[in-house]
């Protein structure tokens, strides 16, 4: 009983202790200077158990009041920098900007602005609280008081402008805001147009530019504009200025040159113009200064190259200029005679070739140029380097194979390959045993009746359909 008595007594003292000196018991900090005369008083501001009411805070500081009279209702002297504001605040939104206990300096005291605490009235007439802030620029000037169509509520920038917002005559006169804007060269000298004519209205670059809003007399002097762009060649120095004879407005390259506007003399002076494109060969070293008798004047390939105009000595060292053209081939490799012999001035392909011009040991060593040529099969691996015993030298096929050489195939043994080589590809290898006639028991019975057991080679005796073949 004795200790709950002695914490009841303890909680009543506390209390009485609490309300007789709050700002010693409970205070959480000092409070601001001007309020320094209420720091014994909390229950001026505060209200038990409730909290602090913005109803508290009016019953001293009168919206309409704030930066026009002190407390005790004296009048301020008059300051342009403070914004009257306060007055367009809902009456109970003291407390979402304002606190204390936070030391005696007004500055900390301060919480974030949030505009959404102010009439709507209010919040769309920005300049009513910004009057200060707004930039003396023609652009502001016509601006209504709306701050919020370009700026967000926590900062000025970045801001986004609406060209919409401006009306019909301000719209087209871009340079009363953009004239520090506007680049100082020839064409933006001359041009008295919008700017909305060439640029986007969010940014400068990419523009586009229309020609067709120069007038007749600027039309055709490009030069005006496009003197840094134009080459310092013999071309362009020679050409006059209109550049849109040969480009377009839209890009430089491609451009399409007419050769028909040069002079007579410069005609036949290609080189004078196009002394860079010449190859570095032997042909164009040897060549004239006219392109044109071997190239058109729209691009340089595909050409045409007359050998006949060719010194007659040369016309047979067609190595000095073809010298890349030769395959790496032992044939190539061993003649060295004009290329005329087998190709045509043309093309190199189809070509002919005279076998007679080969030499009589070469001749039976076709091998020697054809080996990639040769098929990869028993027939031919068995054979020699000779090619020319079954096929032409025109062509491979049709080609002519003496099977008589080995067996005649006359009577009933005009049968198909297959018939006696079963095994593909492998000629060298045959048999007599698929026909009805020569079965193998058949064939052993009439041997060994005649005393002859060695008998599996049947053409080293029959080499026709006689019966018996000459040994």
């Amino acid at each position: 009983m004795k200790p709950l008595f002695v914490f009841i007594a303890a909680a009543i003292i506390l209390g009485a202790l609490a309300v007789a000196f709050p700002e010693v018991l409970i205070t959480p900090g000092p409070l601001l200077r001007g309020h320094q005369a209420l720091k014994k008083d909390c229950l001026s501001c505060h209200t038990p158990f409730r909290g602090v009411k913005a109803v508290q805070c009016t019953s001293c500081h009168k919206q309409s009041d704030i930066s026009v009279k002190n407390v005790a209702g004296k009048v301020l002297p008059p300051d342009s920098t403070k914004v009257l504001f306060h007055k367009g605040l809902n009456a109970g939104s003291c407390n979402e900007c304002h606190t204390d206990h936070k030391g005696k300096r007004a500055a900390k005291a301060f919480k974030s602005f949030r505009h959404e605490e102010i009439s709507p009235s209010l919040l769309k007439n920005c300049i009513a609280c910004h009057k200060n802030d707004k930039p003396e620029d023609i652009r502001h000037r016509n601006t209504t008081g709306n701050c919020a169509e370009c700026h967000g509520k926590k900062r000025w920038k970045p801001a986004i402008f609406d060209h919409r917002m401006l009306n019909s005559t301000m719209a087209s006169q871009c340079i009363e805001c953009h004239k520090t804007d506007k680049p100082d060269d020839n064409m933006h000298r001359t041009m008295n147009l919008g700017c909305a004519n060439c640029h986007g209205t969010r940014k400068w670059k990419p523009a586009t530019f229309s020609h067709s809003k120069l007038n007749a007399k600027s039309g055709y002097q490009c030069i005006t504009c496009h003197k840094s762009n134009q080459p310092n060649d013999k071309l362009h120095r020679q050409s006059p200025q209109n550049c849109a004879l040969c480009h377009s407005t839209s890009k430089w390259e491609p451009a399409t040159f007419s050769h028909s506007r040069l002079s007579a003399a410069d005609k036949n002076q290609c080189i004078s113009c196009h002394r860079s494109d010449k190859p570095n060969d032997n042909l164009h070293r040897s060549s004239q200064a006219n392109c044109a008798t071997c190239h058109a004047t729209t691009k340089w390939k595909p050409a045409t190259f007359n050998h006949s105009k060719l010194a007659s000595g040369s016309g047979n060292q067609c190595i000095s200029c073809h010298k890349s053209d030769r395959p790496n081939d032992e044939l190539h490799r061993k003649y060295n005679s004009g290329c005329a012999e087998c190709h045509s001035t043309k093309k190199w392909k189809p070509a002919t070739f005279n076998h007679s011009r080969v030499s009589g040991a070469n001749g039976k060593a076709c091998i020697s140029c054809h080996k990639s040529d040769q098929p990869n099969d028993s027939m031919h691996r068995s054979s020699q380097a000779n090619c020319s015993t079954c096929h032409s030298t025109n062509r491979w096929k049709p080609a002519s194979f003496n099977h008589n050489k080995y067996f005649v195939l006359d009577r009933d043994h005009r049968a198909s390959c297959a018939t006696c080589h079963p095994e593909s590809g492998n000629y060298k290898k045959y048999t007599c045993y698929n026909c009805h006639e020569h079965s193998p028991s058949k064939i052993a019975a009439e041997h060994r009746e005649e005393g002859i057991y060695n008998y599996q080679n049947c053409v080293k005796c029959h080499r026709s359909s006689r019966e018996r073949g000459d040994d």
